[in-house]
């Protein structure tokens, strides 16, 4: 009795410790947008595929030229190197981006603390 008492409570805790270790990550795949006013076709977007990595931003939809790479998660910060620069981001949760570094980029005319939004919805 006393055997099956502990390969219970053994059996329990191990439950307990796999459920403590999830691995989600805290930003969803899809489009983020930078939120302020824009031109229709010209708000400027951030792309994350979560299945390979990969990081694509642009500067609207009309816009043919994206900087193209992946991207990788520490903690609550995203960085992204592509082409042409590295982008640093703070994950402020999983649907908002916050721009910290745009690496210097002279393509991007973005200002730091820029805020991207997720959106199913394309602009």
């Amino acid at each position: 009795m006393k055997r099956i008492l502990c390969c219970l409570i053994c059996l329990v805790m191990l439950f307990l410790f796999v459920g403590c270790n999830s691995n989600t990550t805290p930003v969803l795949s899809g489009i983020y947008y930078v939120k302020g006013d824009f031109e229709e076709g010209l708000t400027p977007y951030v792309s994350l595929s979560l299945d390979d990595n990969t990081f694509s931003m642009g500067a609207g939809s009309l816009v043919s030229f994206a900087a193209n790479g992946s991207f990788t998660i520490e903690e609550d910060t995203l960085v992204a190197t592509t082409q042409i620069a590295t982008f640093v981001f703070n994950i402020t949760d999983s649907n908002t981006l916050v721009l910290v570094d745009n690496g210097d980029n002279e393509y991007f005319q973005l200002a730091e603390n820029s805020e991207f939004v997720y959106s199913n919805d394309l602009k």
